[in-house]
C-alpha cells in the first residue's frame, strides 16, 4: 500500500496534465470474466522531458478473483533518466479443464485452485549516449498456491508448482529511437531491450539462479503514412534450477495475448508477434489485426512428482482489435482485442496502451 501512495503523491505533486478513467474487461476460460476501472495519468516531470504515464488498475472477476496494480513510467531530466515501476497484487481462482490429460473418464475434470502473487519491480536507466540507455533493476515476487479440489491438487503436483519468494537484482540495456511525442505510440522507431536478472539466496531464494531476456520491437509506416506495422521478437532463457515462479510464461507482457499467465511455462521461450494498426482517416479510431507464435522448451526444474515438461512445444494466437485515442498529446489508446489461440480458446481484453 505504501508503494501505491508514494507513486500517487509523486504523480500529483508533478501536476498531472491529463487524467482519464476507463473501464477494463477481460474474459477467458481460465479466469472467467472480469470488470474493473483503470486510470491513465499523463504528466511531465520537467518541461524538457517526454510525457510520463502513471496507471492505477483494479479489477474483479466472476470467479471471485481480483487484482490491483500501480504502474509508473517516468522520463525526467530532459529524458536523461527513465524510471519504470510496477507494484501489484493478484488473487486468482483458476480452473483448467484436464479432461484431455487424464487417461480415464471422470465426472469433473476441472482443476480448481487458488493462486495469489505480490509483485514489485523497479528499473532505473540513464542515457549513456544517443538512443542508448543502461541501468539496474530490482525485482521481487511472492507466490502462494492452494487447491480447491482433488484435481486441482493433482494439477499443481503434476506441474511441479510450489510456493516461492523470489528476489533479484539485474542489469538492463536499452536502445530507443522513439521521439518525445511518440513514446506510447511509435510510428517509425526501434525499441530494443536486454535484461539480466540474478537471484541470490540472500534475497530469500532457495537456490541461486539467473534469467535473461531480449525484447526487440520495430515500428514502420505501412500502406498509408498514418498506418503502423509493429513487429516484435522476444526471447527469455532461464538457468536449469529456476523455480516455477520465474519461468518463461505465455501471457506475460502480452506474449501471447489469449493465454492465461501461468498456464503454460518452460525455462526457455522464443516468440514473435506482428500487428497491423490501421488509422481511420480524420478520426480517433484505429483497427488492428495481429498474430503471434511462441515456442517453449526446456521444461522446468520441477519436483519429485512433476514438472512443466508437457508444456514444451509450439503455440499461436491471432485476433482483431478496435482502438480509440483517449489522450491525444501522449498518443494513448483505449483498445478492445478479440483473440483466439491454438488451444481453441477465445478471449476478450479491454485496456489502455499498445500490446507491444
Amino acid at each position: 500500500m505504501r508503494v501505491f501512495l508514494l507513486i500517487a503523491l509523486l504523480v500529483f505533486s508533478l501536476k498531472a496534465v491529463d487524467i482519464t478513467f476507463v473501464p477494463t474487461l477481460s474474459s477467458n476460460p481460465t479466469s472467467g470474466t472480469g470488470f474493473g476501472v483503470m486510470s491513465s495519468i499523463i504528466y511531465q516531470a520537467d518541461k524538457e522531458s517526454s510525457p510520463s504515464q502513471a496507471i492505477f488498475l483494479a479489477q474483479y472477476t466472476n470467479t471471485d478473483s481480483y487484482n490491483v496494480f500501480a504502474i509508473n513510467s517516468m522520463f525526467f531530466d530532459s529524458d536523461k533518466y527513465i524510471s519504470n515501476t510496477v507494484a501489484g497484487y493478484v488473487f486468482n481462482n483458476s480452473s483448467f479443464d484436464l479432461s484431455s490429460a487424464i487417461p480415464i473418464s471422470i465426472e469433473n475434470s476441472d482443476a480448481n485452485f487458488q493462486a495469489n502473487a505480490l509483485i514489485f519491480q523497479e528499473q532505473l536507466m540513464v542515457l549513456v549516449f544517443e538512443h542508448f540507455y543502461a541501468g539496474g533493476q530490482f525485482f521481487y515476487t511472492q507466490q502462494k498456491f492452494s487447491s480447491n479440489n482433488t484435481i486441482g491438487a493433482l494439477f499443481l503436483a503434476l506441474k511441479g508448482i510450489e510456493d516461492s519468494n523470489n528476489g533479484a537484482l539485474g542489469l538492463v540495456a536499452n536502445y530507443d529511437t522513439r521521439s518525445k511525442k511518440e513514446k506510447f505510440y511509435p510510428r517509425d522507431a526501434s525499441l530494443h531491450e536486454l535484461k539480466f536478472y540474478y537471484y541470490p539466496t540472500s534475497f530469500g531464494n532457495f537456490e541461486e539462479f539467473s534469467t535473461a531476456e531480449i525484447n526487440m520491437r520495430k515500428y514502420i509506416h505501412a500502406f498509408k503514412e498514418s498506418d503502423v506495422l509493429a513487429m516484435q521478437v522476444y526471447t527469455k532463457v532461464c538457468s536449469p534450477n529456476t523455480p516455477d515462479a520465474s519461468l518463461s510464461s505465455l501471457g506475460i507482457n502480452n506474449i501471447l495475448r489469449g493465454f492465461s499467465i501461468g498456464q503454460y511455462k518452460a525455462r526457455n521461450m522464443f516468440a514473435s508477434q506482428l500487428e497491423y494498426r490501421y488509422e481511420l482517416d480524420e478520426s480517433n479510431f484505429k483497427f488492428t489485426t495481429f498474430a503471434g507464435a511462441a515456442y517453449l522448451a526446456g521444461g522446468s526444474k520441477g519436483t519429485e512428482v512433476g514438472s512443466r515438461d508437457a508444456d514444451n512445444g509450439a503455440y499461436g494466437s491471432f485476433g482483431v482489435g478496435v482502438h480509440y485515442l483517449i489522450q491525444k498529446e501522449a498518443g494513448i489508446d483505449y483498445r478492445v482485442d478479440l483473440v483466439s489461440t491454438s488451444k481453441n480458446e477465445q478471449s476478450i481484453y479491454a485496456t489502455v496502451n499498445q500490446a507491444f
